[in-house]
């Protein structure tokens, strides 16, 4: 007989070492900060068929501290559901429930696997974090699965294999030596971090990291109760043995080459022309710093005409292009989460176009009416700009919606 989730190993830690670390205002914490599934913001990423829909029905399979709260928060028309194994986890969402007044927020102590007692279904499931802790994370997944809407999404954020080497490294290292969710082994833990030798594995994700400074976030990285990683292709995997489609990345910049960024060689035309599984699988060797999958999946009956982005598509022109969170544009500069990059005089007029209205085809159009492009070379500027929006969503820079609003 298996053990109960919710008096297990991984249920005790987290409410003995909470993680990630409690927030009290969620006014302050949004104000600089976002939760990657949250519709509020990735809507057009969730659902690129259609507008923001405040009346959702959301599921948080494994909520934590706070991420159902802030997606209460954010979505007051909404009705989220927050379920998780740890009651300090439950306790810290009651105290935010009653702060900031989110009636529209119901908490259960109920396992990932459960989820079924509910008897509900949901238009969308976050699971960030939580299935690569589960005894049986296709079980888990596939629970979850059954709880989509026809035209629902669920999100799923999974360990990354390459991204984490030099953290299972540590991990094995202190298992080895008997490290266990003490005081003590904490501390011994930062000692060891600390006398790194400047190669090793781990110094990439340690550099990136910025959270690794409670005991709770040390003990959820380096001695935690149950964990394990996912590739591209054990990814992929598991949402088809759960009877699931895979819908998308929701980070789409870890598996594609990026043009963008260095011009475009044969190796890089031999990339481009793998298909979208291959080149995923390829790009994380190529492109080793990724440490967390966050991708979406979503029935298999869901038509892929209402989420597939494909630039190769003869309907792509149509796609509408919009800014991501936190991305902008400033002169010839683009901006986005962790980068700046500059625009050539080439690919500017492209980008100050870009609106949330136009079509990929009316922005295309609107360059060459400016620049008085001839027909002949109409197809050069077409070719153009789809290369260049294809590499600005591939690098997380733009969304694409799918139904054009009509240009006023």
């Amino acid at each position: 007989m298996t053990e109960d989730p919710r008096g297990d190993g991984v249920s005790r830690q987290y409410d003995r070492w909470e993680y990630p670390p409690p927030v009290t205002d969620l006014a302050a914490w949004t104000t600089n900060h976002w939760d990657w599934f949250d519709p509020y913001w990735a809507h057009r990423m969730l659902w690129p068929d259609r507008e923001y829909q405040a009346d959702l029905d959301i599921l948080v399979a494994g909520c934590g501290t706070f991420q159902a709260a802030v997606l209460a928060y954010m979505n007051r028309g909404a009705k989220v559901v927050a379920i998780d194994v740890s009651r300090s986890a439950l306790q810290h969402h009651r105290q935010l429930k009653d702060r900031h007044g989110l009636d529209n927020l119901e908490l259960r102590l109920l396992a990932v696997e459960e989820v079924s007692a509910l008897s509900r279904d949901f238009d969308l499931i976050v699971s960030s974090g939580v299935l690569h802790h589960t005894a049986d994370p296709l079980a888990g997944l596939t629970a979850l699965g059954r709880c989509l809407r026809p035209d629902g999404v669920l999100g799923v954020m999974l360990y990354a294999r390459y991204g984490r080497i030099g953290v299972e490294m540590l991990e094995s290292a202190f298992r080895d030596l008997g490290l266990t969710q003490d005081d003590a082994s904490v501390q011994l833990v930062v000692e060891a971090i600390a006398t790194l030798p400047a190669d090793h594995p781990a110094r990439p994700y340690l550099h990136s990291a910025r959270d690794l400074t409670s005991g709770g976030a040390l003990v959820d990285t380096f001695l935690h109760a149950r964990q394990r990683s996912y590739t591209v292709d054990e990814c992929l995997q598991l949402v088809d043995s759960a009877g699931l489609a895979f819908q998308g990345w929701l980070r789409n910049a870890p598996y594609y080459p990026h043009d963008f960024v260095a011009p475009a060689g044969q190796f890089q035309a031999l990339l481009n022309r793998l298909p979208d599984a291959k080149l995923w699988s390829v790009m994380e060797r190529l492109q080793p710093a990724n440490a967390t999958h966050f991708f979406l999946a979503c029935r298999p009956d869901r038509p892929k005409a209402q989420y597939a982005i494909d630039f190769s598509a003869t309907d792509c022109l149509g796609y509408v292009p919009l800014l991501r969170t936190a991305c902008l544009l400033s002169g010839d500069t683009i901006q986005l989460p962790g980068a700046t990059l500059k625009l050539d005089p080439a690919q500017l007029p492209f980008v100050q176009l870009v609106d949330g209205r136009r079509t990929i085809g009316e922005i295309i159009d609107g360059v060459a009416r400016r620049d008085d492009v001839g027909p002949e070379e109409r197809p050069r500027v077409r070719d153009f700009g789809l290369t260049l929006f294809r590499s600005l969503w591939r690098l997380d820079f733009l969304a694409m919606a799918l139904n054009a609003v009509p240009s006023a």
